[in-house]
């Protein structure tokens, strides 16, 4: 596997870029496996069309590639040892039905708007932003926070 990084205008100019690397990686073998990683999955909407035009001026389609954004490649990358070990990517989906399922067993605190959707949503924010607290944080907050304890 080789990783190439190159520098270039914003645009088309990106895009004549990102063609002429693929065709370089391609030009031995057209069906060779090729992934790129796009910022967002507008850009690789946008990607994905301009290559379908071919590697070549004359040329009329591409195989073999494979467009993603970061955390969707490291999600496929991890997915199976995460299953091999019985545990599931903690997706917004498995998350929210983690917290739903916390709700109906033991609502506490939250016992008067636990069926209310906005509870769910807010709880799985702030799981986001928690997320990467240390555990000393946390022992701090839960100080100062019945919410934490």
């Amino acid at each position: 596997m080789s990783i190439q990084v190159v520098t270039t205008a914003y645009g088309r100019p990106a895009l004549e870029t990102l063609r002429a690397a693929v065709a370089q990686v391609k030009r031995d073998d057209p069906m060779a496996p090729v992934t790129v990683l796009v910022p967002n999955n507008i850009a690789g909407i946008v990607a994905r069309r301009f290559l379908s035009a071919g590697l070549a001026e004359d040329g009329n389609g591409i195989a073999g590639i494979y467009l993603s954004t970061l955390p969707r490649l490291a999600e496929q990358l991890a997915a199976p040892a995460l299953t091999a070990a019985g545990r599931r990517p903690a997706t917004r989906p498995v998350t929210a039905a983690t917290i739903r399922r916390c709700l109906d067993a033991d609502p506490g605190i939250f016992g008067p708007v636990a069926g209310h959707p906005s509870t769910s949503r807010a709880l799985g924010q702030a799981m986001t932003a928690l997320r990467d607290v240390t555990e000393a944080t946390l022992t701090e907050l839960a100080s100062v926070s019945s919410l934490l304890e």
